[in-house]
């Protein structure tokens, strides 16, 4: 070959009678050098720091009590009470995240900044870890295209910043599927499908939306065996153990999980599209409605939580949501164009999708629900990474590699990310952290009461009113306010200290209390109002010392009664009249009511406020019911409740409880005379207290007056 001849070659051209490969033309000096390949990953890395750590002491505001519950169970491990696989308290946790906001708070100490630092260090490998798997299965620019635009994604940005479990979901699931197709694409690296399993066991400790990623990583081994049998055929020995390895790390899990199955489905079930109180007896509909529902959040109308969202915002806007759609076509292309492992990687994308949508397709409560969907991170970013992909290729192709197309393809795509940063900087920090709805979504008012508590002692013993009983965030932000409250919701019912002694009272005004039961205790005095971030108040406080209690408006005797039915005037002599008070099985006694009308129309809500006297704590928690009996003895109206959890009474006894009953009359009642009777009973079995009289049982049910129906 002549020299001249070897040189065309070297530079770039054809021997022989094929076409010349154009070449690109050479740059002046210092010109030519390409960026070090690592500068864009740090780039894109430092950008998801920023955008995760920036301002995190203070925004978010507030900590949800589903953050907190993690917490405790994290102060519990560090403290050595307990080392579980699952966490069963609060409804179940996986384990993995617990553990490490131990390991958290053991670095950082305890507290909200410690696991939201947490969650911020994880949200950061995240987008790390899926520019590496981006690159490996598709190239290093969609990598980083990928891992740019999630960097820069409201949703994760958001889970980031929050304090829940499920953020690790996604770091956990992409180190198994980037060790698996690093085993497929090398025969030196079958120790990867070793530590593909590692991951693959790990993700069922993550949260419970990872219980459909085994059924990801099974269907991609399937297709793989039809679309690139050889990878199957060569690799079977590794992919066993693969799966064996999975199964031994999943094993501990999997024993508790036999031992306590209602922890494994419990949840599920009762969310479910096939549940019947979902379902309305038409599974198929209430399901379609779930597919529609979870088509919708990608760019028409997305998560309506503020924990998890700006309420209602899709998780595209206009250009990216129409590069995602172009994605789906390009990588539908590419899925039938290429051939071996990269056909079987773009095949994964779509059951990725799909696949990890389940968890929230199958469910019906508060669609859509990011939580449930947070395993199909950060795959829906790498659609529209494939569309800018293939878009900038094509560019390049039609300019014959020239520099400067190539620099304007690089200063557009530039621009969109800045342009996204922007948009998201924005709607995070400015508009999402300051709506007020923000508070009420997280349900921040304890978050305020704690700091009040921690700040002032309590005069004597302490009511607390709020919609969820012993608090978590209570517990964890004010541990030392927490133990001997009197918890209590005070939209329902009102207890009172005994004679003599001393209380303070907070009531949360995300549950306002009700102002009937407020008007009836004058021996409370308010002397405190506690006002959020936007000026809103968010609690009360109230003080009761040795105040004069409240004397109900009819204490006319009672009557008890066995009878079935109510026959005018009683002609066979079963209705007993009985004096207040009347005791109910020696735990309470009835000294009481108030009503706020004697007749009524059909429709319309007869307020009840009946008089307690607690004379003990009993080992189980009672309800109280009130009924409005026809003729019959047929129920034409009713009301059952008692939020004040008998385990919160003093173990003496002494308290007065006031309990307020809205008792709505039937539309369809015709007019005439009515029982009402009441009772008191305990909700797992039915059973009711009985009604003693002279040290004797006589009813379990107490019949007040009668009131007419107009």
């Amino acid at each position: 070959m002549s020299a001249t001849k070897q040189k065309r070659i070297s530079a770039g051209g054809h021997s022989g009678t094929g076409k010349r490969k154009p070449s690109v033309p050479e740059s002046p000096r210092g010109g030519g050098r390409r960026l070090p390949p690592y500068l864009l990953p740090i780039l894109v890395v430092a950008l998801a720091f920023f955008l995760r750590l920036h301002l995190l002491p203070s925004v978010p505001f507030g900590w949800h009590h589903d953050e907190a519950t993690k917490g405790l169970m994290a102060r519990d491990v560090l403290a050595g009470k307990y080392h579980p696989v699952f966490f069963s308290a609060f409804t179940g946790r996986e384990a993995l995240y617990v553990y490490l906001e131990a390991g958290a708070f053991a670095l950082f100490g305890e507290g909200m900044f410690a696991g939201r630092l947490l969650s911020a260090f994880v949200g950061v490998l995240t987008v790390a870890t899926t520019y590496a798997l981006g690159k490996a299965l598709c190239g290093r620019r969609v990598g980083i295209l990928a891992a740019a635009m999630f960097a820069v994604s409201l949703w994760h940005l958001i889970a980031s910043r929050n304090g829940y479990r499920a953020v690790i979901q996604p770091l956990v699931q992409l180190p198994a599927l980037w060790f698996l197709f690093r085993g497929w694409r090398s025969e030196r690296r079958r120790w990867s499908f070793v530590v593909a399993g590692l991951f693959l066991g790990l993700t069922q400790y993550t949260y419970t939306a990872a219980r459909a990623f085994p059924v990801l990583v099974v269907a991609v081994v399937f297709f793989a065996l039809i679309l690139a049998p050889s990878l199957i055929i060569r690799r079977w020995a590794s992919l066993v153990s693969m799966f064996l390895v999975a199964l031994v790390v999943f094993a501990p899990l999997g024993v508790y999980f036999y031992r306590h199955p209602i922890d494994f489905y419990g949840r599920a079930v009762q969310i479910s599209v096939f549940t019947p109180e979902w379902a309305g007896g038409n599974p198929g509909m209430r399901l379609w409605q779930s597919v529609r529902e979870t088509a919708l959040m990608f760019t028409r109308w997305g998560d309506p939580n503020f924990r998890f969202n700006l309420a209602g915002r899709p998780v595209f806007g206009p250009v990216d949501g129409m590069l995602f759609y172009l994605g789906l076509l390009v990588c539908l292309w590419l899925a039938v164009r290429e051939k071996g492992v990269r056909r079987v990687a773009h095949v994964m994308l779509f059951l990725w999708l799909g696949i990890m949508l389940l968890p929230m397709l199958l469910s019906a409560e508060g669609l859509p629900y990011y939580q449930r969907a947070i395993g199909i991170l950060p795959v829906v970013y790498f659609f529209p990474a494939l569309s800018l992909d293939a878009l900038a290729g094509w560019l390049e192709r039609r300019s014959h590699g020239l520099r400067l197309v190539r620099l304007i393809c690089g200063g557009i795509l530039v621009s969109l990310i800045v342009g996204l940063t922007v948009r998201t900087y924005r709607e995070y920090f400015i508009v999402w952290h300051n709506d007020p709805r923000n508070d009420d979504d997280r349900l921040a008012a304890m978050v305020y009461a704690a700091d009040y508590l921690k700040q002032e002692e309590p005069l004597g013993e302490l009511y607390l009113s709020s919609q969820y009983a012993e608090h978590p965030t209570l517990a964890f932000l004010a541990p030392e306010r927490y133990d001997g409250i009197h918890w209590f919701d005070a939209q329902q019912s009102l207890p009172l200290p005994p004679a003599g002694s001393e209380a303070t009272y907070l009531l949360l005004m995300e549950n306002p209390p009700q102002p009937v039961l407020l008007d009836r205790a004058p021996g409370l005095h308010r002397t405190h109002t506690g006002f959020d971030r936007f000026g809103r108040p968010v609690f009360g406080v109230y003080r009761w010392a040795d105040g004069v209690f409240p004397v109900p408006a009819d204490r006319t005797p009672a009557t008890w009664s066995w009878e079935v039915t109510f026959e005018p005037r009683d002609p066979g002599g079963l209705r007993h009249p009985i004096d207040l008070p009347v005791n109910f099985g020696d735990v309470m006694e009835f000294v009481g009511h108030d009503r706020s009308a004697d007749v009524i129309g059909p429709g319309e809500t007869l307020e009840l406020v009946l008089y307690w006297q607690l004379r003990q704590k009993p080992e189980r928690h009672y309800s109280i019911f009130t009924h409005l009996l026809d003729a019959e003895g047929q129920i034409v109206g009713e009301y059952d409740a008692n939020r004040y959890a008998t385990s919160f009474w003093r173990e003496d006894g002494g308290e007065i409880l006031l309990s307020y009953f809205p008792l709505t009359v039937r539309p369809d009642t015709p007019p005439g005379e009515y029982q009402l009777e009441i009772g008191v009973y305990n909700q797992p079995t039915g059973e009711r207290l009985p009604i003693y009289e002279g040290g004797e049982m006589v009813a379990d049910r107490l019949l007040l007056h009668p009131m007419a129906v107009r």
